[in-house]
């Protein structure tokens, strides 16, 4: 991901205390990651960046929906996305990750890039198997056509008649 101002916060120059933010995320933040599955989206990111003497605390508040492809029907749709994140950013010698939650950056920084923990963040509410939601009576949602090829495909497995036949000499022991 290219680094853009819009997503990077100059901390060095923010007084003690809560700072807001509020970024809209669309197509063309998600054009910028290399493979991404995320290609479209809406989403609202409202961060409350609070800084301390020695450490920053950042809580991410999203909300919105990304266009993510059905893994039955290999059809596009929209998932909604809706969740909080913190980020907890430490100051030392070198940066590294300690933990989900906490970074730690060189103390001679003076910014920090929340492009990459935004992306992240989205992506984590996302579920690993993503389908399309049935109606409201309970009917798959799913491209009829397909579903309709997936059941064809079902009925039509028959089972090697190798496996049959280990099959019997199992079920001789």
């Amino acid at each position: 991901m290219g680094k853009s101002t819009e997503f990077m916060i100059p901390f060095k120059g923010l007084g003690i205390g809560m700072h807001e933010f509020t970024y809209n995320i669309s197509e063309a933040f998600f054009g910028k990651i290399e493979y991404s599955e995320i290609k479209k989206g809406s989403v609202k990111v409202d961060l409350f960046l609070e800084k301390q003497e020695n450490m920053l605390v950042l809580n991410f508040k999203i909300t919105g929906k990304v266009e993510v492809n059905c893994d039955r029907c290999l059809e596009a749709f929209d998932y909604p996305v809706a969740g909080n994140q913190q980020l907890i950013v430490k100051f030392g010698e070198k940066r590294e990750e300690e933990g989900d939650e906490i970074l730690i950056i060189p103390e001679s920084d003076h910014q920090i890039d929340i492009a990459p923990y935004i992306y992240e963040y989205i992506y984590l509410l996302l579920p690993l198997q993503r389908i399309h939601p049935d109606d409201d009576e309970g009917n798959i949602t799913c491209n009829n056509e397909v579903i309709k090829k997936l059941n064809e495909l079902k009925k039509q497995n028959t089972i090697d008649p190798r496996w049959e036949a280990l099959k019997k000499l199992k079920n001789n022991d």
